[in-house]
């Protein structure tokens, strides 16, 4: 383990992951106000602080996610834990019926790109990146790049299913 100013590498990008499940379900004071699970705002807080070391813990960490997907989010955590160990999360529906779902993703991926030209835009006009809307840029690329990696999994769920029956 590295460790960096305080900051464990390469568990950073997981403690951003975390930050922004909390943000989708609108921050820790609401997590804590709704009852979604065990600790309060400041210790949901905690674990998403860069300089800690602590983590939220695995049955939490399974109640956000699952509100966050109930919501219609996507289980940010669990893609960036796969993606940090070599793997690829696809969701049983793909693997079902890929059809439906190749579609839906294709649409999600075309308009994350679409976010990611207009902010881009957006931050470039005064032809200057700041450093904080270079942070911008990243956290929405990476959720460009989700939704690729989605619409790469369901091709290629697509494409198994359509092996199978040759």
């Amino acid at each position: 383990m590295n460790i960096e100013r305080g900051r464990m590498l390469p568990y950073s990008g997981l403690k951003a992951t975390w930050r922004s499940l909390l943000a989708t379900l609108g921050g820790g004071a609401a997590v804590e106000r709704a009852e979604i699970t065990r600790g309060g705002d400041s210790l949901l807080s905690r674990y998403g602080l860069p300089h800690e070391t602590v983590f939220a813990p695995v049955d939490v960490m399974l109640d956000i996610e699952k509100a966050v997907v109930e919501m219609g989010g996507r289980p940010e955590f669990l893609h960036a834990y796969a993606d940090a160990l070599g793997f690829a999360v696809a969701p049983k529906a793909a693997l079902e019926n890929p059809l439906p779902v190749l579609d839906q993703a294709a649409v999600e991926a075309i308009g994350a790109l679409g976010q990611v030209a207009s902010a881009f835009h957006e931050a470039a006009k005064d032809g200057v990146i700041t450093p904080k809307e270079a942070e911008g840029l990243v956290t929405i690329g990476q959720r460009a790049e989700a939704e690729i990696h989605e619409f790469t999994e369901a091709a290629r769920a697509r494409a198994a299913k359509g092996r199978a029956r040759a």
